[in-house]
Order: C-alpha cells, then structure tokens, then sequence
C-alpha cells in the first residue's frame, strides 16, 4: 500500500514537470520571452543613447541634484551593466545622500553582519559533509546521503549570500548556481530516512526519482552557457532572452511540487516508525531523526510560505519569508554539524542496528514473555556478579554464548528491557565500575590506564572516549573534581 502511494506521488510529480516544461518548451520560452523582454523593455526606456543617461547623470551631480542623478545612473547601469561608474570621482558630492546611498545598494558588493554569518554556516556545511565522509566504522550510503543533503543546503545558502551581498554581479557565472540542486532535497532526505529505519539498498528503479533533477539542469543548460554580461543583464531584467521571473516556471513551482511530495512520504515513514518506538526520549538516534525531520518540515513550510507570498494571492511577498528559509537550511547544517561533534555514533552501523526499525523484527520473534524476562535476569546477574564486562574480548556472540541463547534474542532483550544497544550497555556497566574505582583511589595507587584495564578496556583512549560520553569528563577532570571535594 505503501510503495504504491509513493509511485502515484512519484509518476504525479513527473507529469506535473512535464506539463510544466512542456509549457515552456525551449522554442517557445524562447520566443515568448524575447518578445516579452522587447516589449518591457521600450516601455521602461526612452530611445536615448547611453552616453546621454551618463552625461546628464555627471551634470546633474555637479549641479547637486542627486536625485536626478541617481535616476540617471540607474537607467546608464540598466543599459550598460557597468557598476563602475559608480566609484568614479565626479560623484563625490552627491556621495553621502540618501538617493545615491541607495543606489550603491543596490548594486556596489556590500556584506553585513548576517551576510558573513550565512557565509560561514556554509562553509561549516561543505567542511562537515566532508568530515562525515571519514567517520569510521560508519554506514557508507547513509553518511554519503546526509553529506550530498548538507552540501545542497550549503550551496543554496552560498548562493543566497551572492544575492544579499550583491556579489551575483561581480561573479556572474554564479547566477542559479544552487537551481541545479533544487530537485534533490526531498528524494535525498527521503532515501536517508529509508537507510536509517529499514536499512533500505538501492535498486536502479530508484534512479528515477532523480530524473526531475536531470530534466531541471537541461532546461537550465542554456542558462548556463549565456555569456557572462548577458548573465547580468538577466538579473537586471533586460535581457531579450530571459527574465528573474521567467524562472518561477522553471525552478519554483517544480522544487514546491517535489518538497511537499517528498515531505508527506518522509512524514509517512517517520510517523509510522514513531509508533512502534522503544527508545528512551534522550536516545540519541531518535534525538537525530526527530530533529532532522522537524528542521526539513520547518523549509517546506516557510518555502511554501515564501511561494503563497510572491503569488500575491493572499500577502504580499515578505522579506522574512525569504530569510526564514534561509534561516531553516542554516539550522539543518548546525545541526547536523553539531551531531557530527557530539554524537557521532549517529552516523554509525552500530545505529543501524539499533534503530527502532530492528524492533520489527523482533514482532515475530519466538521470544516468550517469561524466557524474555529470564535472560534479562540472566544478563543483569553476568552484568553485576560476575562483571562479565570486564572482559576485554566480550562481544555480542560471546555473550549470548554464555546466556545460552542466540545473537537475535541477545539483542531483543538488551534493545527491550535496557532501552540501549549491546555496546551503549557495555560501556555504561565499564564506566560505572571505573567511577567507583575513582572514587575508592584515595591514594592514587592506581594509574588511569591501570582503570581502564581493570574495566575490560584495550586502551586510554577509547576509555576516555566512553567514559566523557557518559559524565561530560575525562576521568582525569573527572578525578580532579573528586579530589577538590575531599
């Protein structure tokens, strides 16, 4: 029933871009939009030539006539695409005005505080999908997902500080550079969340889901390949060929389409693994998804927000609507980075393993009540008497070895009745047993290293590692704070 909901929803997105490319087939667009553009452009300017707007823009600054020199300026600039005109010397005296100030805001690079903020987060963004990249014993396709769904939203918000800082026109080539990935937000995230509750492998047939996005980037191919002043001249709005609204057809209403598609088969699969979750609230896979899913709910919605808004069907469009999907992607990529730094068991195998989607299996585990309960007594007894933690080999088969049962049911009974996996249990008994030998080394008779040996540990490093994951300290700050309260 599932899948085929999502194939409707997928052959329905297909045929709206269809429809909507078929509409604005590349003959058509471009002569609807060559004659549009000659019609927009005889009504918005006179015949002059362009010598005369700079002349009477320079005469009307000698005479300190700002406003008629701006506008002047103004219509040199809409001609000419030459932005240098306005640093020549000649307009010194009009400089500090208001007229001329917005002038050179409009088009002279500028970056403010929040500028340089979008600027950093995106670069956090490209840093972070590659350091996922190197995480050990991780999950290939998932961490490659989640680096390729970063690097789009560090792209698309690269892309927007371009645009707020003006740098669109010193850099041209850079015009609709995020467009390309304008398609891959909702099938990205969705097949993440696949990989992270089913442990979902790839077929070809899959591959389709990336068609929109190929059939996008082949409508903006010519885009692309204009010349680096008619590029300019696009987001002046007197190109012959195109205009900055000519794409709302192109890129807007295709990227709406596929966020709200994808964003109701996302909520289909996250609502449904939430019913049957097992975790304890501050787990810290279901902390991940939660916060993922309700970021990626927060863009849809301002986006869709920000294309009600520039509609003008029931507002007009709102500076903040742009900004709060700004504002979404910024969040997304803090996060992530954020989890990368301080969970990175997240992107793991390990979280395969133990993610709420390894529950389902266990609904037609042979597993009786009353032997369920009779390992878990079993388990706590190998725990607590007979610290069998402390064993530096033990692992998931040697331990159901001594239960006497198999790895399956090992891993039910540690998963349902201790809410945590087999390594999150092992370490939680070592550490705790290494807190208690702190405390008992009054006379610092024992060595850090000599602790974590105790405890079933290789090595200090991995000790440390497990031991400031559990208390937020190293065992050496950890001993400290001991020693300053005696």
């Amino acid at each position: 029933m599932y899948f085929n909901s999502k194939k409707r929803g997928f052959v329905l997105l297909i045929v709206l871009l269809t429809i909507s490319f078929k509409c604005f087939s590349t003959n058509s667009l471009h002569v609807f939009l060559v004659a549009n553009a000659k019609e927009n452009t005889s009504n918005l300017y006179p015949k002059d030539s362009v010598q005369a707007y700079k002349s009477l823009a320079i005469t009307s600054a000698n005479l300190y006539k700002p406003k008629m020199a701006s506008l002047y300026l103004d219509k040199y600039i809409m001609h000419t695409a030459d932005f240098s005109i306005l640093d020549i010397d000649v307009f010194n005296k009009i400089d500090n005005t208001n007229e001329f100030s917005e002038l050179k805001e409009k088009y002279l690079p500028k970056i403010d505080p929040l500028d340089f903020i979008y600027f950093y987060i995106a670069l956090i963004g490209f840093y972070i999908a590659i350091v996922i990249n190197f995480t050990k014993n991780s999950d290939k396709i998932g961490k490659r997902l989640i680096s390729i769904f970063i690097i789009v939203h560090a792209f698309f918000i690269l892309d927007f500080v371009f645009y707020s800082t003006n740098y669109q026109f010193k850099y041209a080539n850079t015009y609709l550079m995020s467009a390309s990935v304008a398609l891959l937000y909702g099938p990205l995230l969705f097949f993440y969340f696949k990989r992270l509750t089913e442990q979902y492998k790839f077929r070809w047939i899959d591959l389709f889901h990336f068609l929109p996005t190929f059939i996008l980037l082949l409508f903006l191919l010519p885009v692309y390949s204009l010349p680096f002043e008619e590029k300019i001249k696009v987001q002046l709005g007197t190109s012959e060929v195109y205009s900055p609204n000519d794409f709302l057809f192109i890129i807007f209403i295709p990227k709406l389409l596929s966020l709200i598609i994808y964003g109701f088969f996302i909520s289909k699969l996250y609502l449904k693994k939430q019913e049957g979750q097992h975790f304890k609230n501050n787990s810290a896979i279901v902390f991940w998804k939660k916060g993922i899913y309700k970021m990626h709910m927060f863009y849809v919605f301002s986006y869709l927000a920000y294309g009600i808004s520039i509609s003008g069907v029931f507002f007009s469009p709102n500076p903040f609507l742009y900004q709060s999907q700004i504002i979404a992607m910024s969040l997304m990529v803090l996060y992530v980075a954020y989890m990368a730094q301080v969970q990175p068991a997240v992107f793991s195998k390990e979280v395969l393993l133990s993610d709420d989607s390894f529950f389902s299996k266990y609904q037609k585990s042979g597993l009786t009540k009353s032997l369920s309960e009779e390992l878990k007594q079993n388990l706590i007894s190998l725990l607590v008497t007979q610290k069998i933690y402390k064993d530096n080999s033990i692992n998931l088969e040697k331990l159901s070895n001594v239960l006497d049962t198999s790895r399956h049911n090992t891993s039910q009974i540690i998963n349902e009745q201790f809410n945590m996996n087999f390594f999150e249990l092992i370490n939680k008994f070592r550490v705790d047993e290494a807190i208690s030998l702190l405390k008992e080394n009054k006379l610092n008779s024992l060595q850090i290293i000599d602790i974590a040996y105790e405890v079933g540990y290789n090595n200090k490093v991995t000790f440390n590692k497990a031991f400031k994951k559990e208390t937020s300290l190293t065992p050496s700050q950890f001993l400290k704070s001991i020693e300053n309260n005696r």
